[in-house]
């Protein structure tokens, strides 16, 4: 699509006052999405591209954070930072400016005048009016392609297609240089012909022409330019190769003497050799083209840019979901081992993403045992399946009566793989279509919970979860400090004092229900102990732990206890 950068963000008419206090090198970032930092744990959801939005609140009072939280963005490849500095910060610390200036991060200060919500939407609404442009001429790029290929021209009539979409002459030839077909442009004034001998199946550029082009397919990042000398002086060449299962069929060259290219026509050559290699391997670039348009509704989808009805609808049934239906999202975190590894970059890329698949594999047959229906992607470290609730449970309006089939997922990706270091974390059933990436959103924050109150459990349910969210979600933390003290706090300090346990002896009472016996199992104590434990508790607390009110105080603090930043304990 059609970029916008850094260095365009701060020059929008609409946004007076922005500007770049490091990182200025990399200006020409592209923005492809916008996030916002309200949690020091956030790393996990940003995405390369993503220009990060925040007040400065969570790192206001930490230098170690302030230059971790640059380096992770940078990491990440996120197309950089904008701070609104006043009232939290002052001003942007000197630390984060000389680490973004280190590692090339964009920060762009936000003047206090602009709300972070404003700046996020000029950013989208930016990025869509470009979006929608190019998507209407990628639309029509796409059609006159397809049309041509469902018409059964062959390439002869294809590169015709592709001529008018680029607007210059173009030859394919195959992976020998050998000529199968070219197409002149009208307008064009330096003919191929009087410079090419196109004798088809022949080689048709010296050999210095075809020099130093790259061995592996893989390093054609985008086309390579190359110029043929003419009685003018140069004609400048873009070669792209087509392919197919990872080999080259051969290569589309434009003869650019009549059109300079720009983004969309570079994208119409990309598509256009797409079409080319489907005539030499149709049914397999057709399931890869479905895949891609697969992956890019299903971004669509999971980051709310699908507002029309209509076509979530039929993109709904296209890729085999039903948007009358109810879906619950499950994600499976991965662990990328490939990382660990010394392999090459984009190998260790291909190894996840099969790995991934073999994955989705195992998870779509527990799914067919449990008569479950769903549909899973891969996207970074997540597997997201879209559950469809069944209506005739007792509990349509909940995720959990999942739970039997969550642990079967589990389980069988253990089984598969025993060095697998999975999460699982599962969303509430979405009301409407549309509203997939609320439950995508309690779904991943079900994960980071999890992993934040150090859950024992590899599974957990969003719903089940529900009150440290809204804990966590609190304002005023010194509120739950405060709450967090006046419930537990002498039992904190005489742990401390004395190298004790005992709330966690209290924790275990109430996670037993109150049974003894039980407690005292979980904790491998003699009942007697555990006795002589709780009656301890109750002197220093100076309460019998019978009043409901007292009881739901200190069952609060400790719940607070797991998801406060610094339990005194």
């Amino acid at each position: 699509m059609i970029s916008f950068t850094i260095k365009e963000l701060i020059n929008k008419e609409n946004l007076h006052g922005l500007k770049i206090v490091a990182g200025s090198l990399k200006a020409e970032n592209v923005i492809s999405n916008v996030n916002t930092m309200d949690n020091p744990d956030a790393f996990d959801w940003f995405t390369t591209g993503d220009f990060v939005l925040t007040t400065g609140f969570i790192f206001k009072d930490d230098p170690e954070l302030q230059v971790k939280i640059i380096r992770e963005l940078a990491d990440i490849n996120c197309s950089g930072i904008g701070i609104k500095p006043k009232r939290f910060l002052g001003k942007i610390p000197q630390c984060m400016i000389e680490e973004a200036n280190r590692v090339n991060l964009p920060i762009v200060e936000i003047p206090f005048q602009y709300s972070l919500s404003f700046i996020s939407s000029s950013i989208n609404n930016e990025i869509h009016r470009r979006e929608d442009s190019a998507l209407k001429k990628l639309f029509s790029i796409h059609e006159a392609l397809t049309k041509c290929t469902l018409e059964g021209g062959g390439l002869d009539e294809l590169v015709k297609v592709i001529s008018k979409l680029v607007g210059n002459p173009v030859l394919i030839v195959d992976s020998k240089w050998r000529l199968l077909t070219y197409a002149e442009h009208n307008d064009n004034l330096i003919k191929v012909s009087d410079y090419l001998e196109l004798n088809r199946k022949e080689k048709v550029f010296p050999i210095e022409f075809m020099q130093d082009m790259p061995d592996n397919i893989q390093d054609f990042k985008k086309s390579v330019k190359r110029r043929y000398p003419n009685n003018k002086g140069e004609v400048v060449c873009r070669v792209l190769p087509f392919q197919a299962d990872k080999a080259s069929y051969g290569f589309l060259i434009v003869w650019e003497t009549v059109n300079k290219m720009t983004s969309v026509e570079y994208m119409a050559l990309e598509a256009a050799a797409t079409n080319v290699a489907l005539e030499r391997l149709k049914t397999r670039q057709i399931e890869e083209a479905r895949h891609l348009l697969q992956q890019d509704f299903f971004d669509d989808l999971l980051e709310g840019k699908i507002e029309s009805v209509h076509a979530a609808n039929y993109l709904a049934e296209f890729h085999n979901l039903d948007p009358r239906k109810k879906y619950i999202c499950m994600i499976s975190k991965i662990e990328n081992e490939f990382e660990t590894m010394n392999l090459d970059l984009l190998l260790a890329r291909t190894k996840f993403n099969k790995h991934k698949e073999e994955l989705m594999n195992v998870i779509d047959h527990v799914a067919y045992l449990n008569n479950q229906s769903l549909l899973s992607i891969h996207r970074g470290n997540f597997i997201i399946s879209f559950v469809k609730v069944k209506e005739n449970n007792a509990f349509y309006n909940s995720s959990l009566y999942l739970k039997e089939f969550v642990n079967d997922v589990y389980d069988a990706l253990i089984k598969y793989n025993e060095k697998i270091k999975v999460r699982i974390g599962v969303g509430k059933a979405c009301p409407e279509f549309l509203e997939m990436k609320k439950s995508y959103t309690q779904a991943q924050e079900a994960i980071r919970i999890s992993v934040q109150i150090n859950q024992e459990t590899s599974i957990s349910f969003y719903e089940e979860l529900l009150i440290y969210h809204l804990f966590d979600s609190v304002n005023s933390k010194d509120s739950l400090e405060e709450l967090y003290e006046s419930s537990l706090g002498r039992l904190i300090d005489y742990d401390r004092q004395n190298n004790s346990n005992l709330v966690e002896t209290l924790a275990q009472y109430f996670k037993s229900g109150g049974n003894i016996s039980e407690a005292a199992k979980n904790m491998f104590l003699h009942r007697n102990t555990f006795i002589y434990r709780f009656e301890k508790i109750k002197q220093i607390l100076n309460s019998e732990l019978k009043n409901p009110d007292e009881v739901f105080k200190i069952q609060i603090g400790l719940l607070i206890m797991k998801i406060i930043d610094n339990p005194k304990q």
